[in-house]
């Protein structure tokens, strides 16, 4: 006797990432009647299943993940981002190219201290902060500079990480780091060196212009093609050196993740804003 196979009439989103904390993601999602694909950090196409219902494009997930092609998407959509640059050398001197206004400058006038950065890298990987010109060209030695950005290192003393849709942030944390952090690693914040501290906590110290971050968040989620993602986001001072509270506080968008990692808290707000997201995209192909 031969049996059909019973058709199929409900459907878990398919989850196409390689982080293990989003692991739980892809049997806790509700069921839906139509297929569906949630890419977080993954460029996997899933076109072997036709999903009819995408959160977040495979172009943004690769301008989310190179950072020369991600402070482009920043620069386009007029993004405040750190003054960033490319190595530039035509000739026997040194030179990078200025992204922003685009002019060649001479590595002995950027603005030290100078990040450089790996294009791929993540979670502070490749990551190196240079004082002077002398350090940045012993380091330049025996590099491949095509796989670099470089970034005027900013003070600021508060970081951000901002969860956004394009209805807004739907969770962030401040990133405070660790007393016992050595000097040398003070520069960048990472699991490793800092501790997160939640929006209702007095130590979260929300910036005067918090609504002003997150438009730029949202219109910085669009332009790299994103539906929903992570970005760190670096703050000056709530007090000037006078201690007088500031009006405005002047901020960067550092980068885009579009992979973060996932605590208790971010995987409860995550599960309820992609299935909200597959639920509107659903409404809105109909």
């Amino acid at each position: 006797m031969i049996t059909k196979k019973k058709k199929l009439t409900a459907f878990r989103p398919k989850v196409f990432s390689r982080h293990p904390s989003h692991s739980n993601l892809r049997s806790e999602l509700p069921l839906f009647r139509f297929r569906s694909v949630i890419r977080l950090g993954s460029t996997t196409s899933g076109a072997i299943f036709k999903p009819q219902v995408e959160i977040n494009s495979i172009q943004g997930i690769i301008n989310s993940a190179n950072k020369f092609l991600m402070k482009q998407c920043f620069n386009q959509a007029n993004i405040k981002t750190a003054d960033w640059y490319t190595f530039n050398s035509a000739n026997s001197e040194i030179m990078f190219l200025d992204k922003k206004l685009n002019i060649s400058v001479s590595i002995n006038d950027l603005p030290y201290p100078m990040l450089s950065k790996h294009i791929h890298g993540s979670r502070g990987t490749g990551n190196v902060k240079h004082n002077t010109p002398e350090e940045l060209k012993a380091w330049m030695a025996d590099k491949d500079l095509s796989n670099y950005i470089f970034e005027k290192f900013y003070t600021y003393s508060r970081e951000y990480r901002l969860h956004v849709t394009e209805n807004g942030c739907f969770y962030t944390c401040r990133k405070m780091l660790k007393n016992d952090t050595p000097e040398n690693k003070r520069f960048q914040r990472h699991d490793d060196n800092c501790v997160w501290i939640l929006q209702d906590n007095e130590k979260f110290d929300e910036p005067i212009n918090f609504n002003d971050i997150i438009q730029d968040c949202v219109k910085a989620l669009k332009q790299l093609g994103l539906d929903i993602g992570a970005f760190d986001v670096k703050v000056q001072s709530a007090t000037n050196s006078k201690g007088q509270r500031r009006k405005s506080c002047e901020y960067i968008i550092i980068e885009s993740c579009s992979a973060p990692s996932f605590g208790t808290l971010t995987h409860k707000h995550y599960l309820q804003q992609l299935t909200n997201l597959i639920i509107l995209k659903w409404k809105e192909m109909k």
